[in-house]
């Protein structure tokens, strides 16, 4: 079930670049969330505890069918470097425990530093 570092770094790069596009002010701090798919309960709980300890918070745990999935996030701003770093970062951690990592999104900061509309990757 482990992700695919490659592919959840492309899909960064790409959600950075649309941000841009819509005028986000990238290196804004804003929440970010997070969402992480597990076989089981106690993978997701220790994964949980990594990312707790790594500075993320942990904002849900719950079973769909065969999956259970974990939402954490954290205050980071998206910009190229800070968003790569995040992504290794998390799908390190989701992979030492058998997991998926399934992408992050936020709302753009526009200029001016009000937030608006969500990005996914």
């Amino acid at each position: 079930m482990r992700s695919d570092l490659g592919s959840q770094l492309r899909r960064t790069t790409e959600t950075v670049e649309a941000n841009l596009g819509h005028g986000d002010q990238v290196h804004a701090p804003r929440p970010i969330d997070h969402l992480a798919a597990f076989r089981s309960r106690s993978a997701a709980t220790a994964a949980g505890e990594e990312l707790t300890a790594a500075g993320y918070r942990v904002d849900g745990l719950y079973r769909r069918l065969f999956t259970v999935w974990l939402e954490f996030s954290a205050m980071t701003a998206v910009d190229h470097g800070t968003a790569a770093a995040f992504t290794r970062e998390v799908v390190g951690i989701v992979d030492r425990h058998g997991g998926r990592y399934d992408g992050w999104g936020g709302f753009l900061v526009p200029p001016g530093g009000a937030e608006g509309t969500s990005s996914t990757s």
